[in-house]
C-alpha cells in the first residue's frame, strides 16, 4: 500500500503513476525502474496538479507534467503492445476478435475505426481503448505491412502490463480537463 503524493489516497502501486525527479522536474517512472526518490500519483489531473503545486513550485506547470505524462503513457503502451504481439497473446482483425472466448482482456479500437464496427465489438469485460491512436500507428506497434483497426489483447503475461497501463491512460484522459 502506497499513499498518492497528490491527495493521500492509500491504494496499490500499480494504481499510481510513479515520478522520479530528474534535473529538478518530475519524470513518470512507468516501468517503475529508474533510481532515486519516487513519488506515487493517482493518474488523474488533479492529483499531478495538486503534486506539482506542492513539491515544484513555480519549475513546472501541472499542464506540462500533464502532457509529457500522457505522451510517456502512449509510448509505453505502443511499446507493451509490441511486446504482447510478439509474445503471442493479441488477436488482430474484427472477424478473429468476434470469436475470442477470453473473459478478460484489453480491446485496442483505431481512431478511424466505424463507430458501427466499434459497437460490434466492444463487450463488457474489455477494457476498451479507444480514439487515441490510428489504424496506422496500431499496425507499425504489431510491425505490420498493413493497418490494424482493432487489436484484442488477453489479460495473461504481458497484457496484464498492458492492461494496467491501459486503465491509467483512460483514467488520465478522464480527468484531463484542464
Amino acid at each position: 500500500m502506497r499513499a498518492c503524493a497528490g491527495c493521500k489516497v492509500k491504494d496499490e502501486t500499480d494504481k499510481f503513476i510513479r515520478f522520479v525527479v530528474f534535473e529538478g522536474k518530475p519524470l513518470p517512472d512507468l516501468a517503475r525502474k529508474l533510481p532515486g526518490r519516487g513519488f506515487n500519483v493517482c493518474p488523474t489531473y488533479s492529483c499531478i496538479k495538486s503534486f506539482v503545486k506542492k513539491r515544484f513550485k513555480n519549475k513546472v506547470t501541472p499542464e506540462e507534467v500533464y502532457e509529457t505524462t500522457l505522451k510517456a503513457l502512449k509510448e509505453y503502451f505502443l511499446h507493451l503492445l509490441s511486446l504482447s504481439h510478439r509474445t503471442g497473446v493479441t488477436v488482430i482483425g474484427q472477424d478473429n476478435i468476434k470469436g475470442v472466448r477470453s473473459r478478460e482482456g484489453t480491446l485496442i479500437l483505431a481512431s478511424d475505426l466505424s463507430e458501427k464496427t466499434k459497437k460490434r465489438l466492444i463487450k463488457d469485460s474489455y477494457l476498451v481503448v479507444d480514439n487515441l491512436f490510428s489504424s496506422e500507428e496500431i499496425g507499425n506497434a504489431l510491425r505490420k505491412e498493413r493497418r490494424a483497426g482493432a487489436v484484442f489483447v488477453e489479460k495473461v503475461g504481458i497484457g496484464r502490463k498492458l492492461y494496467s497501463v491501459g486503465e491509467k491512460l483512460k483514467k488520465l484522459l478522464e480527468t484531463g480537463e484542464f
